[in-house]
């Protein structure tokens, strides 16, 4: 039996597309004018959905909305609004609306949502995940964190806030024999200056035969770097340090101590194909749809995988549905312009790339053929890579002739 959606929009053109777009996905579409003329249909018929205006000619949206929570088996609501207030849309979720959107409406996200009433995504237990990471600097990261796991050498972890430093700690930690003694951490910048050194001697008693973590080590003053350098001796405790700047204040005895094995995570926006992935990890059940997607990729990420798993928390919090759309992410990456922080980087890479191959005499510069040779066959490496290796696939998508994709392939072997 077809589904009914039920649209109550007093605007005539608006009322008209939405009922375009249920057709679209094989439902039928029942129009009410006004708030009564839809109470009066809902206690008639069965509805699958509601869309809902909530400004109604005869009364609020709201009190509609009240009447459909009401109901004993009531429809998923979704309501639809010119002028959004704080207390409006608090109220709306108060009543159980399923999602809620501002006008003018984008109908490709409002079709998206309809779709996914029909078709929800089922929850999915998922695996308690440790560290993500295809990037091949994050394969070359989890290969040291393997050998870490397996002795007991000192192990400096590096690389920008918010990228995973602290969580490799614990990867480390937890895959060791030390994996039943604590695990203790010790930030300098969190102590006076009288009292830091007594943190420190706390710090290692604590950690007795297990693992001391030490974060930002290259921001500690010298006096505490000479101190812990002292302490090394007679340590019993596995050690582990951090730093999310660059050591150049760091004894270079004590760097050398500290650094017998050494990880550097990357930041999130160099390895933006990490990201469906990590997103995944921290939304559970609920899916990304292609334009959020395409909203994370572009984000320049200044806080990393802390940054993007407080995105998703976010995400998860103000979508009702399985479906993570652009209006469900926070504003700062939902309304940024998804082409500056991309084509910005691509740029300067591009620049620093030709500067080193045009550097020299001018009888001695490459052809502009063959730069753009090297330019393509990179972009079409990657391409084909997204494709499986499938150069038909690639070329339907890119709407381009096969035959000549071939040929620029076989050129590029």
């Amino acid at each position: 039996m077809t589904p009914a959606i039920l649209i109550i929009e007093d605007e005539y053109a608006l009322a008209a597309a939405l009922a375009t777009v249920v057709r679209r996905l094989d439902a039928t579409p029942v129009v009410a004018a006004s708030g009564q003329g839809g109470i009066d249909k809902l206690g008639t018929q069965t509805f699958a959905l509601v869309i809902l205006d909530v400004g109604l000619p005869d009364m609020s949206g709201l009190q509609v909305l009240e009447h459909i929570h009401a109901l004993p088996e009531a429809p998923p609501v979704l309501v639809v609004t010119a002028h959004g207030t704080l207390d409006t849309a608090l109220e709306a979720r108060r009543l159980g609306a399923r999602e809620y959107f501002l006008k003018p409406l984008n109908l490709t996200e409002l079709q998206r949502t309809i779709r996914e009433v029909f078709t929800p995504a089922k929850a999915e237990l998922r695996a308690a995940t440790t560290m993500i990471g295809s990037c091949e600097a994050m394969q070359r990261a989890f290969a040291v964190i393997a050998q870490a796991s397996g002795n007991d050498a000192p192990v400096l972890l590096q690389g920008p806030s918010g990228s995973g430093k602290s969580l490799a700690a614990q990867v480390i930690h937890r895959h060791s024999a030390r994996a039943n003694e604590p695990l203790s951490v010790f930030r300098a910048d969190e102590w006076a200056a009288d009292r830091v050194e007594a943190a420190l001697d706390e710090a290692i008693t604590r950690a007795g035969g297990g693992v001391l973590l030490l974060d930002e080590i290259g921001a500690w003053p010298k006096p505490l770097q000479a101190a812990l350098l002292h302490r090394l001796k007679g340590l019993q405790a596995r050690l582990i340090s951090a730093s999310s700047q660059a050591l150049t204040a760091l004894r270079e005895d004590l760097f050398y101590a500290l650094a017998v094995l050494q990880v550097t995570l990357p930041p999130l926006a160099e390895r933006t194909g990490d990201i469906p992935a990590l997103a995944a990890a921290f939304l559970g059940a609920r899916v990304l749809s292609a334009e959020a997607l395409a909203a994370l990729k572009a984000h320049a990420w200044p806080g990393n995988v802390r940054e993007l798993q407080a995105a998703m928390t976010h995400a998860a919090a103000v979508c009702r549905g399985s479906t993570i759309l652009p209006h469900h992410l926070p504003v700062g990456i939902a309304q940024a312009d998804s082409t500056n922080h991309l084509e910005a980087a691509m740029q300067r890479s591009l620049a620093a790339w030709l500067d080193q191959r045009t550097t020299g005499p001018d009888e001695a510069l490459p052809a502009y053929d063959t730069l753009l040779e090297t330019v393509e066959a990179a972009m079409l490496e990657t391409l084909l890579q997204r494709f499986d290796g499938k150069p038909t696939h690639l070329a339907a998508a890119l709407k381009m002739n096969r035959a000549t994709l071939r040929r620029k392939l076989r050129e590029t072997e």
